[in-house]
């Protein structure tokens, strides 16, 4: 059996998932564009025993709509203190800081993207911040970012072309 160095894959939202841009209405609502390519590299993602885990700093009830359509179920908000969390869900799960992978984007992501196994952003985040991480994207927060990095992790650990396979097979089987 293979030994799975990574066991969750956390990702910031606003600016990964996101192009970081809010959208107010007239009425109290705030609006957010996902990209359905960030979805199925998600969909990808779960094919492996990699376990996918939101930690956001805002709150929005787009974002529960759309983690929970994607399947993930470990969807954190409002979350202030990033680096804390993280060391809450790893103590919580027995997953080691070693064991994750962390997409975030901006400086309050910044003391979680130097203490993980694994950390990526996008583009757009401060020149410091692309130095600390692992990989920098070429695709833009809210344009495929997060199918991009989870390609490139999923081939850096020999997992991409099994989730492909099994994915495949999933879509064969509910045709």
């Amino acid at each position: 059996m293979r030994y799975m160095k990574y066991k969750f894959f956390l990702f910031d939202i606003d600016g990964v998932f996101t192009d970081g841009g809010l959208y107010y209405t007239n009425t109290s609502d705030v609006i957010r564009k996902f990209n359905v390519q960030d979805g199925l590299g998600i969909r990808l993602l779960m094919q492996t025993e990699i376990k996918p885990v939101i930690v956001t700093g805002k709150k929005s009830e787009a974002v529960a709509r759309r983690m929970d359509t994607l399947g993930i179920e470990l969807v954190y908000q409002n979350v202030r203190n990033k680096l804390a969390k993280i060391q809450e869900i790893s103590r919580q799960f027995s997953v080691s800081l070693d064991e994750m992978i962390f997409m975030g984007d901006d400086w309050n992501d910044f003391p979680v993207l130097k203490k993980v196994g694994c950390a990526l952003t996008v583009p757009a985040s401060p020149k410091e911040i692309q130095k600390t991480c692992h990989y920098v994207t070429v695709k833009s927060g809210g344009n495929g970012a997060v199918r991009e990095a989870i390609e490139w992790v999923l081939r850096k650990e020999n997992l991409y072309a099994s989730a492909v396979q099994k994915f495949l097979k999933h879509l064969k089987n509910h045709v």
